[in-house]
């Protein structure tokens, strides 16, 4: 059982990375926000409201759709999906997208890949003490939700949390 357990660890830190810390780098040109449009399927629905129930249980505020904050999950799924890894790979420039279109004063993000459900993504989410302190954070006012397939069918999920 507790090699069990020491596997489902490894495989949450392995298949979900939370990310809130901006970083400086060089953006290659093929990576660029190119998503105008914003569709959310019921997937989308489903976490955000399993999110925002676990926040409402924890004295917290809902959060609010934001369409921009969602395409830039969205073009950063396509990006993951393209490079076929899950990653933060360009994460200071999402931040900074939603710092000068909608003045975010910050912006964090969890991501994850593989999973099936709603449920079982945001379990693991909460699991993990960086992913569940982006959902705690008390000062976050809305959310940007992604999920992509993969030609496997592998979903690949960004979800970017905005102060506004």
């Amino acid at each position: 059982m507790k090699r069990l357990a020491i596997t489902l660890t490894v495989l949450f830190n392995i298949f979900l990375m939370s990310c809130s810390v901006e970083e400086e780098v060089i953006v290659p040109d093929s990576y660029s926000s190119t998503i105008e449009d914003v569709t959310y399927s019921q997937l989308d629905y489903d976490i955000i409201e399993l999110i925002n129930n676990y926040r409402i249980s924890n004295g917290l505020s809902s959060l609010d759709i934001l369409n921009e904050a969602s395409k830039e999950a969205n073009n950063h799924n396509h990006y993951m999906v393209n490079q076929g890894a899950p990653s933060h790979d360009y994460f200071y420039l999402r931040s900074q997208n939603l710092k000068q279109a909608v003045n975010a004063k910050t912006v964090s993000e969890n991501v994850g890949y593989g999973f099936s459900n709603a449920q079982s993504l945001v379990n693991a989410w909460l699991n993990s003490q960086g992913h569940r302190e982006n959902i705690e954070n008390p000062e976050v006012t809305n959310i940007g939700i992604s999920t992509k397939q993969d030609a496997e069918g592998k979903n690949y999920f960004t979800n970017i949390f905005v102060k506004l």
